[in-house]
């Protein structure tokens, strides 16, 4: 089988041209606008048979669906990507959709899986002499360590891959690296850390003009401002976040958004308006989608009863939160939240009391 190194220019010119207006709307959140131009160039490409530019097409599409929350269909372009590149023998093309495959099942909790479909696309892309995919899946293998609470392993992976983006001149390589480090650096209780690595990540991805990176840097910086005590700071950076997710009519962004600024309420004592928020981030997901998220929000909710002084609710939420962190692996978390449970089990109702309002 021949294996393709590189994309060839394809000689359909009508179908590029739908290609070219839908990459310019991916890259400025445009994404209704994007699936419609990478529906039609799919229109001409399918009757084509199996190529490398349908294979690229498949998954680009499917990209779209999955920065919008729409994961099973996000999934099944993504194998359809697979099985076309492979037919192919486009083994670059291969690597990104195993890439992106293992991305989904990461998502939903299955690091098992996820960490074996890295494994096939970071062998497939040394292969080809594919650096900047290289440095993407090493990044990936990052995120999974980092799930499971293995932090240098994190680290190094994230260092690796921010160093071979940076030797490539792939700013968007160099942004997500930034992106994650800075997660970590959260995880870790390194505000200052973290805060300097989402600086440099949001200045990468503005200088792209990449909305999408930004909103999520911005989602990820306000987690750390809110654990550092910066609330307004951190207010600011989820307002921007949830136009662009609108904008995007990104849901599970959305929902992010709204679990930032339900903590942000629970902190002030409102527990109504946390509670709002909650409501309309769980409306937004689907556990199936991201189990992190879904386990994220069970957790917020059951620091909110803990305010209330509802502590049945509130140990039966962390139960279900301690379940969801369990099935990623989450392992650290879930020792966090089995200390947590214990405490409010012990609990007078008398002695929880609300968290002091902030300052306006």
């Amino acid at each position: 089988m021949t294996i393709r190194q590189r994309r060839p220019e394809h000689a359909n010119a009508e179908a590029n041209r739908f290609i070219d207006r839908a990459r310019t709307a991916e890259l400025t959140g445009a994404s209704s606008e994007a699936l419609g131009w990478y529906e039609r160039a799919l229109s001409w490409l399918t009757a084509q048979g199996p190529s490398v530019t349908l294979a690229d097409v498949l998954r680009w599409k499917g990209t779209v669906h999955r920065d919008c929350g729409h994961t099973a269909d996000a999934d099944r372009l993504y194998e359809q990507s697979a099985d076309v590149a492979a037919e192919a023998g486009y083994a670059i093309g291969e690597a990104h959709a195993l890439n992106c495959r293992a991305g989904m099942a990461q998502i939903r909790g299955h690091l098992d899986e996820a960490e074996r479909l890295y494994t096939r696309a970071v062998e497939l892309a040394i292969r080809a002499g594919e650096a900047r995919l290289t440095a993407m899946v090493q990044r990936n293998l990052g995120i999974v360590a980092s799930i499971r609470g293995d932090f240098g392993a994190a680290i190094a992976r994230f260092n690796d891959s921010l160093r071979r983006a940076e030797g490539i001149h792939d700013e968007d390589g160099q942004c997500r690296a930034y992106n994650n480090l800075g997660l970590v650096h959260t995880q870790r209780g390194k505000y200052a850390d973290a805060d300097q690595s989402y600086g440099r990540a949001m200045a990468l991805a503005r200088a792209r003009g990449d909305q999408v990176a930004e909103c999520a840097c911005r989602i990820n910086r306000a987690e750390a401002l809110i654990a550092a005590g910066h609330y307004d700071e951190a207010r600011v950076d989820l307002r921007e976040a949830l136009v662009v997710a609108d904008r995007r009519a990104d849901r599970l962004r959305r929902a992010e958004a709204l679990k930032c600024l339900a903590t942000l309420a629970r902190l002030r004592g409102d527990s109504a308006e946390a509670n709002a928020h909650l409501d309309e981030a769980f409306d937004l997901t689907d556990a199936t989608e991201d189990a992190v998220l879904a386990a994220q929000l069970r957790r917020e909710r059951a620091e909110v009863y803990q305010v209330d002084n509802r502590l049945d609710d509130a140990v039966l939420m962390f139960a279900q939160a301690r379940e969801r962190f369990a099935s990623v692996g989450a392992v650290p978390t879930v020792a966090e939240i089995d200390a947590r449970m214990r405490a409010v089990s012990a609990m007078p109702v008398s002695a929880v009391t609300a968290t002091p309002p902030l300052p306006s």
